[in-house]
């Protein structure tokens, strides 16, 4: 652990690179890195086979439907794991007010969510250059990589809390069940932006040539045309303010309990 981060009341960034020094050799960032790559692969391979289909962003829809939820309920359930197999004697000891440490957790599991969404963008990125036909340009797929970020930042609160609470399983497979079954199920929800786990799987189609079903998108299509930037905008904001409310509530609970001790 960094020497700041030992000081009492230490700083939040030096409680965030105590976070990310834990876990620099374990699991939690080859997580992040690992999983984000077999659909970006899987595209490159169509691109080398097919090159006249053009660059296909399926492959982008089948990560954010199924592996990015699963790596944001892994990344979560290790990084929290990780203080328990050592009976949370770092965080206890490391000098840094319990809520900051809840705080530097979530904004690590955050960085590597992010950086899983952005390993996505860089190879579309590249693809993009080399297959043109049917690519989305860079800044839509920013956007759309950022904007995965937020709306399934909820997971990462959730994840941690129930980890610490009730054990690794439950931080993996209950975000992971209600992540899931809430984007799986995205027609039948009847306002998507006020829902962020279908918020998930319905805001890239604002950005890239791709349904929620993972089917190819072109303008004109109803389900395309309905998606405005209002319905973005709300519904990044709800996600945000829902990951902010779990991660004040985590702060909260930790600061309080008397199970760590």
């Amino acid at each position: 652990m960094s020497r700041c981060a030992m000081k009492p009341g230490g700083s939040f960034a030096a409680a965030v690179r105590a976070e990310a020094l834990k876990s620099r050799h374990g699991a939690p960032a080859r997580l992040a890195v690992a999983l984000a790559l077999p659909f970006p692969l899987l595209a490159a391979y169509i691109a080398a086979v097919a090159p006249d289909l053009g660059l296909q962003y399926s492959p982008w829809n089948y990560w954010y439907a199924l592996l990015m939820p699963v790596t944001s309920a892994l990344v979560a359930a290790t990084v929290a794991n990780g203080d328990a197999r050592m009976g949370n004697r770092a965080l206890l000891s490391g000098g840094v007010p319990l809520a900051r440490a809840w705080g530097a957790k979530v904004a690590w599991c955050l960085a590597l969510s992010l950086l899983s969404n952005l390993v996505v963008f860089a190879a579309y990125a590249l693809l993009a250059l080399a297959v043109p036909q049917g690519a989305a340009s860079v800044p839509a797929m920013l956007a759309a990589a950022l904007a995965l970020t937020a709306a399934s930042s909820w997971m990462v609160p959730a994840g941690l809390f129930l980890s610490m609470r009730a054990g690794m399983l439950a931080g993996v497979f209950v975000p992971l069940a209600v992540q899931l079954a809430l984007s799986f199920g995205w027609s039948a929800v009847p306002f998507w932006p006020a829902c962020p786990p279908t918020a998930t799987i319905m805001l890239p189609t604002a950005f890239l040539p791709v349904l929620p079903s993972g089917e190819p998108a072109s303008a004109g299509m109803a389900l395309v045309e309905s998606i405005g930037a209002g319905d973005v905008a709300l519904a990044l904001a709800i996600a945000c303010l829902l990951t902010a409310a779990l991660a004040i509530a985590g702060a909260t609970w930790l600061s309080r309990s008397e199970e760590l001790r």
